[in-house]
């Protein structure tokens, strides 16, 4: 089986031999279909790769057809993708079958579990540059800890190549030279034919990293000055936005680089990309370019240590507000910015005191484009605050088994939470009073209401809606009702609709909804505008048919004894919106329930149609106009 498995292998590499003799004469089209086989046929893990398949590809990589360079480019970074996975392995393809790798960088850390302020004091060192590990990995600890941690060397080693794999790297890098990055910037920098590519493109930042990897080895004829002076060429003006999309590739795959080198070349690389992307964060972003920087901010911080990154992490977790700024979306794209930070490291991200109590200071903001990236950044933060980081799996368990038959009720409000939430609120209750009544020009209430909205809107629409669910019954409701009422805002208007429509949807507690029930109750019977009346029966169905079969019986009862009083309320809109209500919550009701229901009514309605008689009109006597006493009563009898 040896002897035929060396037979096939070598017929395997004359083929391909053969193919790419092919290329070199063939059409395009041609071309592209015998590449996918020539690299099938030629590149394995024992030997990687030909000279020939290398030379081919290396120099295809800058081929002016734009569609033979995408997959030359592609062949490239499979061929570099190889290399790197070999020394990881350890050379054995056994390893690589059984996903077994060995990084040079990967140290297990012990875990003091037994100590209380771990958590805290692991969380707090994600504040500071300084660091004795790197933590990649967002998820170790999160609900339980373990008994090590994962986590990699500060300054990574370098990876043993073995014979083979160092005359790949070698005749790779033999190519490289200056005119083939410069060749290969300016393809990057054209626009693409197909608008969808009109993107970040990661493949080409990585394929870049190995490129520069080799330069950082010494191996290549091209320096990192030839770089720089080609990446400045490149950027050029900044006019145009493939300039920025080729730039952001590049400061990219530079940093990525500096992964791998010692302290001071790490420095070095630093201090050249920062204070470009610095600049161009600060003043050049525009609406067109940002995907492009905001890509490159993710792909820096995606599965990252946020302290790989320090500052750029510090500068953005910087921001302020310029509230005499009229470049909104200047300030908007920063807080953006911020949100991809907060998002992308999640609760390793431990800068957010400063920023939230710069966005709560301004919720006011002038600019619709600012208030909404406030919104979603506030809801980012708060989302990411929570964490479990049990200190094992036994006190997990213990912990829900003590709780109740389905654990412990997750993601409740801390303290500090809830006293911002309340503050936030009562400064809203403030301007509403301070705002006259009919005022057409925006105040701070209606701007600050649509920051507000946009936050609670974000979160109520993710897992983390449970946090919010105490706030719903004294907090929430009365204030989205009084936005609902601001006519002079219709955006305002359908803000605070689209959030108070959430409301009924959120899970609750077994015995929370006692109150929210109680609050629709509450405002149903007691609120002075017929237009909160109205809108609080929307609620009051979709409750009363999420939670039909977890709900109390006296809830029940309750909620239907008040849409039944609300069937003769003064205001027509008002009562029918009562007798639909009523109609959906007896047809979804079980049927014993529904029955006795049916019955009650009945009862209640035929007493006052009796207590209520219409007079006898009196012969000879023309009619007139109702009087209110007469009005009333044919309201109650309707």
């Amino acid at each position: 089986m040896r002897r035929r498995r060396t037979n096939i292998e070598k017929s395997k590499e004359k083929l391909a031999g053969e193919l790419i003799e092919e290329i070199g004469h063939s059409h395009w089209r041609k071309t592209s279909r015998i590449l996918t086989y020539a690299m099938v046929l030629d590149c394995r893990f024992e030997t990687i790769a030909s000279d020939g398949i290398i030379d081919l590809v290396v120099k295809g990589a800058i081929d002016p057809h734009p569609s033979l360079r995408m997959l030359y480019s592609g062949s490239l970074l499979s061929m570099f993708s190889l290399t790197v996975s070999r020394p990881l392995v350890d050379h054995s393809y056994e390893n690589l079958l059984l996903e077994k790798q060995f990084s040079p960088d990967r140290v297990d850390v012990p875990i003091p579990r037994e100590e209380p302020d771990w958590t805290k004091d692991y969380l707090s060192s994600f504040a500071k540059p300084a660091a004795k590990y790197y933590v990649d990995e967002e998820h170790p600890g999160w609900l339980v800890w373990g008994k090590t941690l994962k986590a990699n060397t500060v300054f990574s080693e370098e990876l043993k190549y073995d014979e083979v794999e160092n005359h790949v790297r070698k005749r790779i890098a033999s190519m490289l030279d200056r005119h083939w990055f410069s060749t290969y910037f300016d393809f990057m920098k054209q626009e693409p034919r197909d608008q969808t590519a009109d993107r970040f493109r990661t493949s080409t930042a990585t394929t870049l990293m190995y490129t520069f990897d080799l330069i950082r080895a010494g191996l290549t004829k091209a320096t990192f000055d030839d770089i720089k002076d080609l990446a400045q060429a490149v950027y050029g003006d900044g006019s145009d936005k493939h300039q920025h999309r080729a730039t952001a590739e590049i400061m990219s795959a530079l940093l990525a680089t500096s992964d791998d080198c010692d302290e001071k070349a790490r420095s070095e690389i630093w201090a050249y990309v920062f204070p470009i992307v610095r600049r161009i964060l600060t003043n050049g972003l525009t609406q067109e370019n940002f995907g492009y920087w905001g890509s490159f901010v993710m792909t820096q911080l995606n599965q990252r240590d946020p302290r790989r990154s320090w500052p750029l992490v510090e500068w953005i977790a910087g921001f302020k507000l310029d509230m005499d700024s009229n470049a909104a979306f200047k300030e908007s794209s920063k807080i953006q910015l911020l949100n991809y930070l907060v998002t992308t490291t999640g609760w390793h991200f431990q800068l957010e005191k400063p920023i939230v109590e710069d966005f709560v200071k301004h919720l006011d903001h002038p600019y619709k484009g600012v208030r909404e990236a406030m919104g979603g950044t506030l809801a980012s933060i708060f989302k990411s605050r929570y964490y479990e980081a049990y200190p094992d799996v036994e006190s997990l368990v213990q912990a829900q088994k003590a709780a109740s038959s389905i654990g412990i009720w997750p993601r409740r409000p801390t303290e500090q939470y809830t006293e911002l939430v309340m503050d936030v609120f009562e400064r809203l209750e403030v301007w509403r009073q301070a705002r006259p009544a009919g005022q057409q020009t925006p105040s701070p209430y209606t701007q600050g209401s649509k920051t507000v909205l946009l936050w609670l809107d974000s979160t109520l629409s993710s897992l983390e809606c449970i946090q919010l669910v105490k706030f719903f019954p004294e907090v929430f409701m009365e204030q989205l009702l009084h936005m609902m009422d601001i006519k002079e805002d219709p955006e305002l208007q359908s803000l605070a609709y689209h959030v108070f429509r959430h409301l009924p949807n959120i899970p609750h507690a077994a015995g929370e909804d006692v109150d929210f029930v109680n609050a629709l109750i509450r405002i149903g019977k007691t609120s002075k505008s017929w237009h909160q009346r109205l809108r609080i029966l929307i609620n009051m169905q979709v409750v009363y048919f999420r939670r039909l079969f977890l709900m109390a019986h006296a809830q029940q009862e309750a909620l239907l004894e008040c849409v039944s009083d609300m069937l003769s309320d003064t205001q027509l809109e008002v009562r029918l919106g009562a007798a639909a209500t009523m109609s959906g919550m007896i047809r979804c009701s079980p049927t014993a329930f529904r029955t006795a229901t049916v019955e009650s009514l009945k009862t209640k309605f035929t007493t006052q149609l009796t207590k209520n008689p219409l007079p006898k009109r009196k012969p000879g006597v023309p009619p007139g106009t109702p009087t209110p006493e007469q009005a009333k009563l044919v309201i109650t009898r309707h």
